[in-house]
C-alpha cells in the first residue's frame, strides 16, 4: 500500500517530457538549488538527487555523451537507463528548491524515506553524486 506521506508529496516543478522541454527545465531552474527526482514512466524506478546549480546539473543527463564518460569511469544506474531507455521515457520532478547549504541534508532525508531504486548510493553529499 502507498504510504499517505509520498502520495502528499507535490513537486513544486514537473517536466513530463524532459527530452522536449530541455530549455524550459534549463530557464525555470537556473542559478537555483534543489533536489530533483528522475522517474522511469515504463518501470516505475526513480533516481533523486540534488544540486547547488540545478541546470548545471540537470544538463549531465541531456548529455549522452557525459554520461557515457562517466559509465566508462564507474557505475550510475540512473545513466545507464537513460541511455538505454531515452530520456523520453522519464519524468523530471524538482522536489523541492532549498538554500545550497540545505541541499545535502535535504537530500538525505528523501533519500531515506523514498529509498530510490537507482540511487546506487545511498549517502548524500558522495563525490559520485551526479548519478551516483
Amino acid at each position: 500500500m502507498m504510504d499517505p506521506l509520498k502520495k502528499q508529496l507535490k513537486p513544486v516543478a514537473t517536466y513530463s517530457n524532459p527530452d522536449l522541454q530541455k530549455d524550459q527545465v534549463y530557464s525555470d531552474n537556473r542559478d537555483k538549488s534543489g533536489i530533483y527526482r528522475w522517474t522511469n514512466k515504463i518501470n516505475g524506478k526513480f533516481y533523486i538527487g540534488s544540486a547547488v546549480n540545478l541546470s548545471r546539473r540537470l544538463a549531465y543527463y541531456y548529455s549522452k555523451k557525459h554520461m557515457e564518460s562517466t559509465l566508462k569511469k564507474g557505475k550510475s544506474a540512473i545513466y545507464s537507463s537513460i541511455i538505454n531507455y531515452g530520456l523520453s521515457n522519464f519524468k523530471l520532478e524538482i522536489l523541492e528548491y532549498c538554500s545550497a547549504e540545505n541541499c545535502i541534508k535535504l537530500e538525505q532525508i528523501y533519500l531515506d524515506f523514498f529509498k530510490p531504486e537507482y540511487n546506487i548510493l545511498k549517502i548524500s553529499g558522495s563525490p559520485l553524486g551526479g548519478g551516483g
